[in-house]
């Protein structure tokens, strides 16, 4: 073993830690198609103490760590050529329900599903359900990303129900947020809002770079009474718009989905689609869906079958938001999904889902070539706003599909940042795109990162920050 190893051997234990190739290889990348480098060394820390040790051990080192927790998503991380790898998975537990206080504290490594399954025995839930990979996304990983959600449009983003955190600085120091950092009181976390400013608001979304999450308290619920569900087809894109607004000003979705472009659902006829949620009581929820019925009929809504929606809520399958089986929506592969995410306002969603369309048009030939196809331009509508999320598909082994795919994600960004709004995530392959329309905030941000992680230890490079090295270099650029 080289020092470094036997270093982290000694603080997780040897079968914890590997620096073999076979293992280390496995870790470049995450579900995205931005490639990576292969790290030094892979270590799975057990406990709090661990990770602040292996922080210390980093900055003795000068080698940074890349957090992992289930590698879930698809933006495309770009993992740092000879860093330590720290996968959190094996801190898992969910260490306390509290009824009283509506909470439930987990460590870091937690699946969203999972917690919702204990929490479920018991007639409770998470406050909101988790992010889209539900099933393999870390409570934590999600947390330090600012997920979107489902349910966004009722219960708003996964960093709204944060209570409090408890966090790894880059020094390795362990500090925790909200009423947990009154230790004098035995840390009791019921409050996120307490003891000045809300530090636990620094680390959601933050990527990672200014600290580890190694425990959350989040904000549960009761199971409300009953599920109801609508679908509607619109002859224009326009008029699918006009009614998801109306149905956010009266507060009746919990959540809301628009289809469009790609696949379009299977047996029906359209342009635009809204998929309709509702989790309440029994009355309020039969209120609720009558009101949506007669805002999308006023709108001139077609009413389809609901199964597809209750589908895809239910079994949380993305292809029966086009009423399709898996194999349908999910064929010819080996493919990646570039994706491409904003936020923007609602009446914003025609202005960018025009523009969308002709690029597909103008680029028709160029997309025939590469074997490009869209998968979805479809929208998470928020209660006030709208969440574009663009997927498109490309054949990864073919190089040069590879990055055309890339520079048409970069395409998209750079429109719709530039225009209406900001991304539901940035990580190192965006960041170029959106940070330096940040401003003043951008500067604050790489001033902070200065501060808390001088050696450039933790994620560098992934907000487009400081490395520590005083070069400011980008993951991607490597």
């Amino acid at each position: 073993m080289n020092p470094l190893t036997e270093r982290l051997a000694a603080i997780c234990g040897a079968e914890y830690v590997s620096d073999k190739l076979v293992d280390r290889i496995c870790h470049t990348r995450d579900c995205g198609p931005t490639p990576g480098g292969i790290p030094a060394v892979i270590a799975r820390p057990r406990t709090t103490e661990q990770v602040s040790a292996i922080v210390a051990a980093a900055n003795e080192f000068k080698t940074p760590i890349f957090i992992w927790g289930r590698s879930s998503t698809f933006i495309g991380h770009g993992i740092r050529e000879g860093c330590i790898l720290m996968g959190l998975d094996l801190m898992n537990a969910v260490e306390k329900m509290d009824f009283d206080s509506q909470i439930v504290t987990v460590q870091t490594g937690a699946i969203w599903h999972a917690v919702d399954v204990e929490l479920n025995k018991r007639g409770w839930e998470l406050a909101v359900p988790g992010s889209g990979g539900m099933f393999v996304c870390t409570v934590g990983g999600s947390v330090a990303y600012n997920s979107v959600p489902h349910g966004l449009a009722e219960y708003g983003m996964t960093g709204d129900n944060v209570v409090a955190l408890e966090v790894v600085l880059p020094s390795g120091e362990v500090i925790y947020t909200g009423s947990a950092a009154n230790r004098a009181a035995a840390g009791l976390a019921f409050e996120r809002n307490a003891n000045g400013p809300d530090l636990a608001g620094l680390f959601i979304g933050s990527c990672g770079v200014y600290g580890i999450i190694t425990r959350v308290t989040y904000r549960i619920r009761q199971k409300p009474e009953t599920e109801r569900f609508a679908f509607y087809s619109f002859d224009s894109l326009d008029a699918a718009v006009d009614a998801a607004q109306a149905l956010q000003r009266r507060r009746v979705p919990t959540h809301l989905v628009q289809v469009y472009a790609g696949q379009k659902p299977l047996g029906v006829e359209g342009e635009a689609f809204l998929h309709i949620v509702i989790r309440d009581g029994k009355a309020a929820a039969e209120e609720r869906l009558a009101a949506a019925h007669s805002i999308c009929s006023a709108f001139n809504g077609l009413r389809l079958d609901e199964k597809a929606t209750e589908r895809y809520w239910v079994h949380h399958m993305y292809s029966w938001l086009r009423n399709t089986p898996p194999e349908v929506y999910y064929s010819d592969r080996p493919y990646t999904c570039p994706e491409a995410t904003a936020f923007i306002p609602t009446q914003r969603v025609k202005d960018a889902m025009r523009y969308l369309k002709e690029y597909e048009a103008e680029h028709a030939e160029e997309f025939a070539r590469h074997g490009i196809r869209i998968k979805a331009y479809d929208v998470y509508y928020s209660r006030n706003a709208a969440f574009i999320w663009i997927d498109t598909l490309f054949p990864e082994l073919d190089a040069e599909a590879w990055r055309y795919g890339v520079k048409m994600r970069a395409d998209y960004s750079e429109y719709l940042w530039s225009r209406y709004g900001s991304p539901g995530g940035i990580l190192a392959p965006l960041a170029e795109h959106i940070m330096p329309k940040l401003g003043g905030g951008y500067d604050l941000m790489k001033a902070l990162k200065q501060t808390l992680d001088p050696n450039g230890i933790l994620n560098p490079g992934i907000l487009g920050l400081n490395d520590g090295n005083g070069n400011g270099r980008n993951v991607h650029e490597q």
